[in-house]
């Protein structure tokens, strides 16, 4: 789900088309309310969000390890879902280190899930990364579409989703999702992306298959030929995907192509118990089957672990 975003940003976007120069700001905290970032900016120590920060096609918001960014809860359309967010038009470089991540989290004093938005990579040309991040509260920790990013060694816990993504191409290597509705979610694509060596797991469900309503006649054309679609533009391997409460995996509505998910670890050596952390077409006969063999006879021992602090 795409927020709607502020008219009056917008405007402020297409009138600041100067590049600039760059700019680091190293103040504690930094406060910003609506605001548009048109030159490259650097980030670190508090930094506190309350309204829409956009990053404009020509800008680079670079992050430093330790800085931790929170979000104050407003809901200006009576949704249930905070609205501060990050918006990147440009380009984000939130690269932490293993003993120094970058946090976003909420502001509230007694926070949860849904307290704000996201940080969105939206049209980007520039690909952008996101690494050692921790990110807590939010509708959608990450959301990526029409972009390029990497997203690796980071925890997503108590939010809504992890990470949710459409047509990009995107790694997902190396994080944990824990405690969270939907660890990773993403819609028909054309990809290339790459989820693998993570730990989602204590999710109400791990991964989630939602189709786009777009015309599938404008991209490619899947068949029922037994052929996983995602062949080449999805691959889905080397992960611990278990113990998530209502599903491991889950195919959503109006999915009705095969889905290749072979090489994970589902958290038994028992194909009949791994069938049952699945909701595919053994559940729906409308749905496609989700291929999971052959699958991992025990854990991958470094998937997502170096996240669990």
């Amino acid at each position: 789900m795409l927020r709607t975003l502020n008219l009056t940003l917008i405007i402020l976007l297409l009138l600041t088309s100067c590049a600039g120069r760059k700019v680091e700001t190293s103040s504690l905290p930094l406060k910003y309310h609506d605001h548009v970032i048109h030159e490259d900016t650097v980030w670190s120590g508090e930094v506190l969000i309350e309204g829409v920060v956009m990053v404009s096609r020509q800008a680079t918001l670079t992050i430093k390890p330790g800085t931790e960014i929170r979000f104050k809860k407003i809901d200006r359309n009576n949704d249930g879902i905070g609205d501060s967010e990050i918006r990147v038009l440009g380009r984000v470089l939130a690269e932490g280190q293993p003993d120094s991540h970058i946090l976003f989290e909420s502001a509230e004093k007694n926070p949860g899930p849904m307290d704000w938005s996201y940080l969105l990579i939206f049209a980007s040309g520039k690909k952008s990364f996101m690494d050692y991040c921790r990110f807590r509260h939010a509708f959608s920790g990450v959301q990526v579409h029409f972009s390029t990013a990497s997203i690796s060694n980071s925890l997503f816990e108590k939010n809504n989703e992890g990470v949710r993504f459409g047509r990009t191409r995107l790694s997902i290597k190396q994080n944990l999702f824990r405690n969270n509705d939907v660890g990773i979610r993403f819609t028909r694509m054309e990809g290339p992306v790459i989820i693998t060596q993570n730990e989602i797991s204590a999710n109400r469900i791990g991964i989630f298959l939602v189709p786009s309503g777009q015309n599938i006649q404008d991209f490619f054309e899947p068949d029922r030929s037994g052929k996983p679609w995602n062949t080449g533009r999805l691959l889905v391997t080397e992960n611990n995907i278990y113990n998530n409460s209502l599903y491991n995996l889950s195919l959503g509505e109006k999915q009705l192509w095969d889905l290749d998910v072979t090489g994970n670890w589902w958290g038994s050596r028992d194909p009949k118990l791994i069938m049952q952390g699945i909701f595919d077409k053994d559940s729906d006969p409308e749905l496609g089957k989700a291929l999971f063999m052959p699958y991992a006879d025990k854990p991958f021992a470094d998937a997502g672990k170096k996240n669990d602090k």
